[in-house]
Protein backbone atom coordinates (compact mmCIF):
# COMPACT_ATOMS: atom_id res chain seq x y z
CA UNK A 1 0.00 0.00 0.00
CA UNK A 2 1.10 3.49 -0.81
CA UNK A 3 0.95 6.49 1.29
CA UNK A 4 2.63 9.77 1.10
CA UNK A 5 6.46 9.52 0.84
CA UNK A 6 7.92 11.64 4.00
CA UNK A 7 11.28 12.06 1.72
CA UNK A 8 12.11 13.87 -1.45
CA UNK A 9 14.16 10.95 -2.88
CA UNK A 10 14.66 7.16 -1.93
CA UNK A 11 16.17 4.71 -3.80
CA UNK A 12 16.12 0.92 -3.56
CA UNK A 13 18.72 -1.50 -4.54
CA UNK A 14 16.61 -4.56 -4.94
CA UNK A 15 18.25 -8.15 -4.27
CA UNK A 16 18.19 -9.39 -8.18
CA UNK A 17 19.86 -6.13 -9.28
CA UNK A 18 16.48 -3.68 -9.99
CA UNK A 19 16.27 -0.44 -8.49
CA UNK A 20 13.56 1.28 -7.49
CA UNK A 21 13.68 5.16 -7.26
CA UNK A 22 10.67 7.23 -5.06
CA UNK A 23 10.83 10.80 -6.15
CA UNK A 24 8.38 13.35 -4.33
CA UNK A 25 10.97 16.61 -4.96
CA UNK A 26 7.70 18.96 -3.74
CA UNK A 27 7.27 16.98 -0.45
CA UNK A 28 7.86 19.30 2.36
CA UNK A 29 5.73 20.43 5.62
CA UNK A 30 3.19 22.24 3.20
CA UNK A 31 2.79 19.87 0.53
CA UNK A 32 2.44 17.15 2.49
CA UNK A 33 -0.67 15.30 0.02
CA UNK A 34 -0.27 13.30 -3.46
CA UNK A 35 -1.65 15.00 -5.63
CA UNK A 36 -1.05 12.51 -8.97
CA UNK A 37 1.76 10.08 -9.58
CA UNK A 38 3.53 8.11 -12.20
CA UNK A 39 5.02 4.85 -12.20
CA UNK A 40 7.86 4.36 -15.13
CA UNK A 41 6.76 7.57 -16.38
CA UNK A 42 2.95 6.89 -16.80
CA UNK A 43 -0.23 8.21 -15.37
CA UNK A 44 -0.48 5.86 -11.83
CA UNK A 45 -3.73 6.04 -9.95
CA UNK A 46 -3.58 2.74 -8.18
CA UNK A 47 -3.38 2.83 -4.03
CA UNK A 48 -0.57 0.11 -4.11
CA UNK A 49 2.35 -1.31 -5.88
CA UNK A 50 2.85 -5.06 -6.63
CA UNK A 51 5.59 -7.04 -5.97
CA UNK A 52 6.23 -7.58 -9.22
CA UNK A 53 6.62 -4.00 -10.25
CA UNK A 54 9.56 -3.78 -7.61
CA UNK A 55 10.93 -6.40 -8.94
CA UNK A 56 11.04 -5.68 -12.17
CA UNK A 57 12.27 -1.99 -11.36
CA UNK A 58 10.36 0.85 -11.25
CA UNK A 59 10.30 5.05 -11.00
CA UNK A 60 7.50 6.73 -8.58
CA UNK A 61 7.26 9.97 -9.05
CA UNK A 62 5.13 11.83 -6.74
CA UNK A 63 3.64 15.55 -7.33
CA UNK A 64 2.71 16.58 -3.78
CA UNK A 65 0.47 19.20 -2.98
CA UNK A 66 -1.02 21.01 -0.05
CA UNK A 67 -4.53 20.38 -0.75
CA UNK A 68 -6.01 16.72 -0.58
CA UNK A 69 -7.08 15.68 -4.17
CA UNK A 70 -9.90 14.01 -3.58
CA UNK A 71 -10.61 12.66 -6.66
CA UNK A 72 -7.52 10.63 -7.13
CA UNK A 73 -7.31 6.64 -6.26
CA UNK A 74 -10.82 6.30 -5.50
CA UNK A 75 -12.37 3.69 -7.75
CA UNK A 76 -12.51 0.06 -6.58
CA UNK A 77 -9.37 -1.06 -8.80
CA UNK A 78 -7.35 1.79 -7.37
CA UNK A 79 -7.61 -0.28 -4.19
CA UNK A 80 -5.21 -2.83 -2.93
CA UNK A 81 -5.98 -6.40 -2.67
CA UNK A 82 -8.06 -7.60 0.47
CA UNK A 83 -9.31 -10.96 1.51
CA UNK A 84 -11.63 -9.21 3.65
CA UNK A 85 -13.95 -8.42 0.55
CA UNK A 86 -13.83 -12.36 -0.74
CA UNK A 87 -14.94 -13.51 3.27
CA UNK A 88 -18.03 -10.43 2.70
CA UNK A 89 -19.10 -11.68 -0.87
CA UNK A 90 -19.54 -15.34 0.49
CA UNK A 91 -21.34 -14.23 3.33
CA UNK A 92 -24.39 -12.67 0.88
CA UNK A 93 -24.49 -15.86 -1.27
Amino acid sequence: ALGAPLFKKATLHMENGKTVVINAPENNDKNRFVDKMTLNGKKYTKNYITYEDLLKGSTLNFQMTDRPNTERGTKATDFPYSYTNEVNASKKR
